[in-house]
């Protein structure tokens, strides 16, 4: 009797889909272009983030030693400056290191323009993942310029301030269309399966009428929201496919993105289309139904 029930309750819901084709494949259609920007702008998030990872580790703290130190004495702060939180590793610049860097710099050599060598013995030293901000940078930077022997110590601190305000401003906006679109997805959606479920409230009153219990008469009409969150969860798919092959032929071919997490995206796109079809004709029959 139960199983019989089960089969009628699925049945009348794949009949309320046939009946209202349109505005079915329309929500279906909503939820699907939803669905792809939202596997889009993921996928953008995941290079994104592989972009920052890469450009972070160019992030270097340059040392400038005192010019009057002893090659033995700029070794030992260098090995002390390399136990410091945050630092990964160093390069240590003696003098002629320091000479062919500013010759590749200024393609000059500075003992021809002044007679001798007075650049000073450094080092450059790379940082840690974790430390990889501007405020944690001035923090190792100053704790650097405060050791005994060390001249100065600098990082391109505009261009990490910008990077950082770029980065941040770029996830908050994603952040902002992705919840917009969530929002005006689920609004349309639940509008239109409203519509659909208006046009049949004379249908449902009868049913009423004649003694079906609430779930008998809103079980149909969740299943069809199911079904239509399905169909959209389909339509991105197949949509992310296409762009997919498009993109081996458009884009790898001058730059090489990473590969998401193919799965990952399947499992969002069919269970939050089933989750968005589910949630909206819950709300629209509750709205008729009352």
């Amino acid at each position: 009797m139960l199983i019989n029930k089960l089969k009628y309750l699925i049945f009348e819901g794949f009949k309320i889909l046939y009946r209202s084709l349109i505005p079915s494949l329309i929500s279906s259609i909503t939820i699907g272009i939803s669905l792809l920007v939202l596997s889009v702008s993921y996928y953008l998030y995941v290079n994104l983030e592989s972009f920052t990872s890469d450009f972070k580790n160019e992030y270097k703290i340059e040392v400038f030693f005192d010019e009057k130190l002893s090659l033995d004495s700029s070794l030992q702060i260098f090995n002390k400056i390399l136990f410091i939180d945050g630092i990964e590793d160093g390069v240590f610049i003696d003098k002629d290191t320091a000479a062919d860097l500013f010759k590749n710099e200024f393609n000059e050599d500075v003992k021809n323009i002044i007679g001798q060598n007075p650049l000073p013995m450094g080092g450059i030293f790379g940082i840690s993942d974790d430390f990889r901000t501007y405020d944690l940078m001035s923090k190792i930077s100053k704790e650097i310029k405060y050791l005994d022997g060390v001249d100065d110590a600098i990082f391109p601190e505009e261009a990490v301030v910008q990077f950082d305000r770029t980065i941040r401003n770029l996830l908050s906006f994603s952040f902002l269309i992705g919840l917009f679109i969530i929002v005006a997805s689920y609004f349309f959606v639940s509008n239109t399966i409203l519509l659909v479920i208006y046009s049949k409230k004379n249908e449902i009153n009868i049913l009423k009428l004649l003694g079906a219990n609430d779930l008998f008469i809103k079980v149909p009409y969740i299943i069809n929201g199911v079904l239509v969150g399905l169909i959209g969860s389909l339509v991105s798919l197949v949509a992310l496919i296409l762009l997919d092959n498009i993109s081996l032929y458009v884009i790898l071919p001058y730059y090489d993105f990473n590969s998401a997490n193919y799965n990952f995206i399947l499992f969002f796109n069919i269970f939050f289309g089933i989750f968005l079809g589910l949630i909206s004709s819950t709300r629209s029959i509750n709205k008729i139904y009352k």
